[in-house]
């Protein structure tokens, strides 16, 4: 075990649990892709995110640090490897999955498109059929008894 390991190596240490903080932020970032954004799925999804980072974390101290122990350098690294993730990496990947889930839309919302407008038609055509009828039997229905506002009394 070493006290203090040299400045180079506790760099390296750092950059490569950088890589493992951009690894564990993207994992995150897909499982919530995949899993959506309701309250209780967001909560396991940052469940699952602590719990593999906890593992990563440990596991890199232990196996691939010069140390071969978790040393608080590497945590920093790791959390700046995550927030790099997400104030770099994350709007281009936000970008990408929107468009992606365009794209995937896209023939769903055309035959939606083609469907509803033919909908649409026929049942505008049928409403107006509908009101000329219904005014053409109003003009032809006439009442048999006489408007009280034309009713002459004689003066006799």
């Amino acid at each position: 075990m070493v006290a203090q390991p040299p400045l180079a190596l506790q760099g390296m240490d750092t950059f490569s649990a950088l890589g493992l903080g951009l690894l564990v932020a993207a994992f995150y970032d897909a499982l919530r892709f995949l899993l959506g954004k309701s309250k209780p799925l967001v909560f396991l999804c940052d469940l699952a995110g602590f719990a593999v980072g906890a593992v990563a974390a440990v596991s890199f101290g232990v196996s691939y640090s010069y140390t071969g122990f978790l040393r608080w350098y590497m945590l920093v690294g790791m959390a700046a490897g995550c927030a790099a993730y997400f104030f770099a990496v994350a709007p281009f990947t936000g970008a990408l999955r929107r468009g992606i889930l365009w794209v995937l839309a896209a023939p769903f919302r055309l035959v939606a498109r083609v469907l509803l407008r033919s909908v649409v038609r026929r049942f505008s055509s049928w409403r107006a059929k509908r009101r000329k009828k219904r005014k053409e039997q109003v003009k032809r229905k006439k009442s048999p008894l006489q408007q009280t506002g034309k009713v002459l009394y004689n003066s006799n």
